[in-house]
């Protein structure tokens, strides 16, 4: 068991390591974001999904305290923090067209809700083009989480000896 609590704890410090450089490199930011919320991946296929959500409520906390932009914070939260566990619920013995409609609809409505927030803080610019760079960025950072997630699975999880 301590084992797992502390490979846990090394993938929670990984992950804030992660948010903190997103604020010594600002240039790299959704770039640091995504791969920040690849840890929450490896939590649940070890250890499920409810494991998951007290992984993402810790990240989130700590992300609180050390993140200096909150506005990243944000993004953070609702986006990549939490893309982990929406892909593993959507992810069930669906077809994948269905599966990547889903997750498009569930994209688009936390980027709603992500704006909605920010909008009082910061302008973001909101027309067809960046809706459409939005559409593309998340079916490419999609498709790289996937192969992350498979690649844990076949090199990885050997070498880390939790399975």
């Amino acid at each position: 068991m301590s084992r797992k609590v502390a490979y846990g704890g090394i993938l929670l410090g990984l992950n804030i390591i992660l948010l903190l450089l997103v604020n010594v490199l600002p240039i790299n930011t959704l770039f640091l974001l995504g791969l920040a919320s690849l840890p929450l991946s490896i939590i649940i296929m070890e250890w499920g999904p409810k494991v998951g959500v007290i992984f993402y409520f810790g990240s989130v906390i700590l992300s609180f305290i050390v993140m200096a932009n909150k506005s990243q914070w944000i993004l953070y939260v609702f986006t990549f923090g939490i893309y982990g566990l929406i892909k593993y619920l959507i992810e069930k013995d669906r077809s994948i067209v269905v599966e990547y409609a889903l997750k498009i609809i569930v994209a688009n409505i936390l980027v709603v809700v992500v704006y909605a927030i920010l909008r009082f803080f910061i302008y973001i610019p909101v027309n067809f083009i960046t809706i459409g760079i939005f559409e593309v960025a998340f079916i490419i950072y999609d498709y790289t989480y996937s192969l992350f997630i498979d690649y844990y699975n076949d090199r990885l999880r050997k070498i880390t000896k939790m399975n």
